[in-house]
């Protein structure tokens, strides 16, 4: 029997939850229920369920980033996130934080169980395949330059490196593939200039084709329409917005480069432009700065560390870039409201 823990902030949901569960003779034993993400975190670190059907939108620490958690300290735990919010936003923090499935409330009971269904498959067959590594760069490139022939060679080249490593795969990691081939394409689709609602509304219907994938073959073929239709939303911009692209890159580079001691004008030299021109675009097309930026992403990389590793305060200043702890210490109580002291003993499992 495998063990399911149910999350949501609504008592009536985790109800309906357990009885579609329970009337589902599916081979599953639900451990219990939490009510929000710190509690979900202290029941999965005392009874260790194999899967997890969690809301997104919770007080506290909310689905996502409890997803986050828990991949980190078990990665084998397979996690279906739920959620009214049908926002692009959101299924892609999901697939990032490496939830298996997301769902769609209200949430019909068939809906439930076949997800709960392929969680089960994946589980039974994770330690007979794997995914391989895959180096997306070239497929996203091609796509942000509207090239669909090569994109398609791209795709192809990926599939045979799926089939090389896994003859025959199966359905349920196939659907895993399929996942993370999605996120990245419609994420780069986005990045480009597509209108967001259309992104949104086309991932949805990407995420419903895939239940129908079971061969390589029917996974090309949904790859291709994919590609095809992610082409078609960038093409809709009359205006290709080379200034998102930019402010992409620069916040790409930013990313990679936190821990260094990096400013404006070597991002500005990396993307080709002048400091200020760059200044001035990231402030129009994000709302803030990119100084601020390049805060937060060290600020959100200490936050992980604080509440995932033992490493001391010193360290983590340290290795995200920060001149000195004292610095690190006022920065963080200014963005967070306490030390990061205070914040790991707060998030710590």
């Amino acid at each position: 029997m495998y063990k399911v823990l149910l999350v949501d902030d609504e008592e009536l949901e985790r109800k309906i939850l357990w009885l579609t569960l329970q009337n589902s003779n599916l081979p599953i034993t639900i451990l219990g229920e939490a009510g929000n993400g710190r509690e979900a975190l202290e029941k999965v670190h005392l009874t260790r369920p194999d899967l997890i059907i969690m809301d997104i939108k919770m007080p506290g620490i909310d689905g996502i980033e409890a997803t986050r958690q828990i991949k980190a300290l078990y990665p084998a735990t397979e996690v279906i996130i739920l959620t009214a919010y049908g926002k692009f936003s959101y299924s892609q923090q999901a697939i990032r934080a490496q939830a298996t499935d997301y769902l769609l409330k209200p949430i019909q009971p068939h809906q439930l169980i076949e997800a709960v269904k392929l969680a089960l498959e994946r589980l039974s067959h994770k330690k007979f395949q794997s995914c391989p590594v895959m180096d997306l760069t070239i497929l996203e490139e091609q796509l942000k330059t509207r090239n669909l022939k090569e994109s398609k060679r791209q795709l192809t080249l990926l599939l045979e490196l799926l089939a090389t490593s896994n003859p025959i795969p199966l359905a349920p990691l196939l659907n895993s593939f399929a996942l993370r081939i999605m996120v990245i394409v419609t994420q780069s689709v986005f990045s480009a200039g597509a209108d967001p609602a259309k992104v949104t509304s086309f991932e949805n219907d990407l995420a419903q084709d895939l239940r129908h994938v079971s061969s390589l073959e029917d996974l090309k073929s949904w790859g291709e329409t994919m590609l095809e239709k992610c082409i078609g939303l960038l093409s809709l911009n009359q205006q290709f917005d080379q200034g998102q692209l930019l402010v992409r890159k620069a916040m790409d580079y930013v990313e990679l480069n936190y821990a260094n001691n990096i400013s404006l004008n070597m991002v500005a030299a990396y993307v080709h432009v002048s400091p200020a021109y760059l200044s001035r675009i990231f402030n129009k097309k994000t709302g803030g700065s990119l100084t601020d930026y390049l805060a937060q992403i060290r600020l959100k990389k200490a936050k992980q560390q604080l509440r995932l590793t033992v490493a001391t305060i010193d360290q983590i200043a340290a290795a995200n870039g920060f001149n000195s702890s004292s610095y690190f210490s006022t920065i963080f109580k200014k963005n967070e409201g306490v030390t990061p002291s205070e914040y790991r003993a707060n998030h710590t499992i």
